[in-house]
């Protein structure tokens, strides 16, 4: 016994007629046919007479009736209160890189919390290598990061774009006045770098050394506002992704120095195949990909 069943023995009972329900419920007759006997079979009673182009109920009929209303009823209900607790309430994990949690989640956030205020959202900071895992552990609903190109059969990418990344100097530095800057200008500068693993630290120093540059590295540092403070105050270069910098270079607090580079560094949205996409989550992402 099912509810399609259910349904069609109540529609049947109320019309009293094949052809009506076939018509209400968009079925042909013969489904309308053979979803009562099925049912009949199932309960081992007839439930229905045929007589003529007129339906009428058998004595289990009538008892089944308002138990079959009561059970559609129920379903209907559950269905509602489950669809009002998805759109109303619920949790979402974020796992997010620390620049991109930092300058590009607190306006996504904003908005996202006008329109969903009994979602709660926490954010959890992690690096590239750990997205897939993460996803795959359900330790986290989504990972929004910025690195490598991130591909693995079992996660589903849902944005990718790519992102500048800058050298930068504060504007009394000497090579901030060069218009073209070559590798070999970096010689015996001094660096304030990200920690070890971070996708755009590793391209310039394989820059660096594939060039056999000799470089000072003055400071590493996991947080990219205490590195951009080092750089204001001269202590030497940094190496940021635009999205970081963007109010040290409008007030003229740091230069991006002219420095061409093909760095593959993408703003990457993710989450695991297998995840099941809650409307609050969709709602999420679609506001992700406008706002990046």
């Amino acid at each position: 016994m099912d509810l399609k069943q259910l349904k069609t023995f109540v529609v049947l009972s109320k019309n009293k007629n094949y052809t009506k329900t076939a018509d209400e419920l968009g079925y042909a007759q013969s489904s309308i046919s053979a979803q009562i006997q099925q049912l009949e079979q199932e309960l081992n009673t007839k439930l229905l007479d045929r007589i003529g182009k007129r339906v009428f109920l058998t004595a289990n009929g009538e008892m089944l009736l308002p138990c079959a209303i009561e059970m559609l009823a129920l379903a209907s209900n559950i269905k509602d209160r489950i669809d009002s607790s998805l759109s109303s309430s619920g949790q979402l994990i974020i796992g997010v890189s620390e620049s991109l949690c930092i300058f590009k989640l607190p306006e996504i956030v904003d908005i996202y919390k006008k329109s969903h205020p009994n979602i709660l959202l926490q954010l959890k900071l992690i690096e590239n290598d750990q997205v897939v895992q993460q996803l795959t552990d359900n330790t986290i609903d989504i990972a929004l990061t910025i690195g490598n190109p991130i591909e693995h059969p079992s996660i589903t990418s849902l944005l990718k774009k790519r992102e500048e990344i800058l050298v930068l100097s504060a504007p009394t530095h000497p090579l901030a006045s060069k218009n073209v800057l070559d590798i070999k200008d970096f010689t015996n500068q001094r660096l304030i770098l990200t920690g070890i693993g971070c996708n755009y630290r590793t391209a310039f120093e394989y820059d660096l050394k594939s060039h056999g540059i000799p470089y000072q590295i003055v400071l590493e540092a996991g947080s990219v506002q205490a590195i951009k403070e080092m750089a204001v105050s001269g202590l030497g270069l940094c190496v940021l992704p635009d999205l970081a910098v963007r109010k040290e270079l409008s007030s003229n607090l740091l230069d991006a120095l002219p420095y061409k580079n093909d760095y593959k560094i993408y703003i990457q949205l993710f989450c695991h195949n297998s995840k099941w996409i809650s409307p609050y989550l969709a709602d999420f992402i679609e506001l992700v990909k406008k706002s990046i």
